[in-house]
């Protein structure tokens, strides 16, 4: 890879503090399942009962039921035939009256069905929660203008994502038959951080703790012969991020593609990217040119999150 194609950007660690603890320019769900399937604190009268212990012990079994809940649902998610109570028992580990206990818990709040087969599958609670995510990621219509008049200036798609905690969201994308987006992409969240541009910026934003963590959590497998697979060349590429705030890969995500991607900031902190994806051969003509207007665009989107 050229040092060209290695060029991207990113904020700084306090930046990326801020990013996790400040405000947000968007807004954010805190959506907690606290206690699912954990019955109440016994309140004893004159007998010691409900007291300090107890209270750490239904604490423990809250947080450990939330934890086998949030297993659930995405066990039943992963299976479109849907699962019975003794798939879930065999996953959780669990017997048969707990694995029932937390399907009923999650079937009273609409979050699971029970069809006529015994099997479970997903309930219209689940639908509310995705479309909630889709109106708080759903950007201004001024905000979709900046990135169509990069589209059209470009001549390229255009992309924004969000990033939310260690996640990235695609939150937009303007295109057009001449110009569509790169197939595998759609508006909903992303993978693969370490081989796209937009990813890069997400990553160069992290402490190296933070980073240890992401890279031994998600691992650095190839996506393309000529995607990034070694900690230490990431770190040396994330180093040009920060320096450059400017991302670029070149046949990392897909073969004979190449991006380009712009971080965009609103108080200081790192919030998203915009991007836009060309040939590796248009690339190679007028990446310049691309690099300014990326740039341009992801000032623009700044400037009218901040104004939300």
């Amino acid at each position: 890879m050229t040092a060209t194609s290695r060029r991207a950007a990113s904020p700084s660690r306090a930046g990326a503090r801020a990013r996790r603890g400040g405000p947000a320019p968007v807004d954010e769900a805190d959506v907690r399942l606290m206690g699912a399937g954990a019955g109440p604190a016994v309140q004893g009268r004159g007998t010691g009962h409900g007291t300090a212990p107890d209270a750490a012990r239904d604490g423990a079994g809250g947080l450990r039921s939330a934890d086998r809940v949030l297993q659930i649902l995405a066990l039943v998610g992963a299976a479109p035939q849907g699962v019975t109570a003794r798939d879930v028992g065999a996953a959780l580990e669990v017997s048969s009256a707990t694995a029932y206990r937390l399907l009923g818990t999650l079937r009273s709040h609409g979050y699971l069905v029970r069809r006529p087969d015994a099997t479970y599958a997903l309930g219209r609670s689940v639908e509310v929660l995705g479309s909630a995510l889709r109106r708080q990621i759903l950007p201004t219509p001024q905000v979709v203008e900046v990135l169509d008049a990069l589209h059209t200036g470009t001549d390229a798609p255009a992309y924004l994502t969000l990033f939310r905690d260690e996640q990235i969201v695609v939150a937009h994308i303007s295109e057009s038959p001449r110009r569509p987006r790169i197939r595998e992409l759609h508006v909903g969240f992303a993978e693969a951080a370490h081989t796209t541009a937009f990813g890069k910026l997400l990553l160069a934003g992290m402490s190296t703790a933070e980073l240890d963590a992401y890279v031994a959590g998600h691992g650095l497998d190839a996506v393309t012969r000529r995607s990034v697979t070694g900690s230490r060349r990431l770190r040396e590429e994330l180093d040009e991020v920060r320096a450059q705030q400017l991302a670029v890969e070149v046949e990392e995500y897909m073969p004979r593609l190449a991006c380009v991607a712009a971080p965009v900031q609103v108080g200081g902190a790192t919030v998203g990217a915009v991007s836009v994806s060309v040939s590796a051969i248009d690339f190679a003509v007028r990446g310049g040119a691309l690099e300014r207007a990326v740039r341009r665009g992801a000032w623009h989107v700044g400037r009218r999150l901040t104004a939300v």
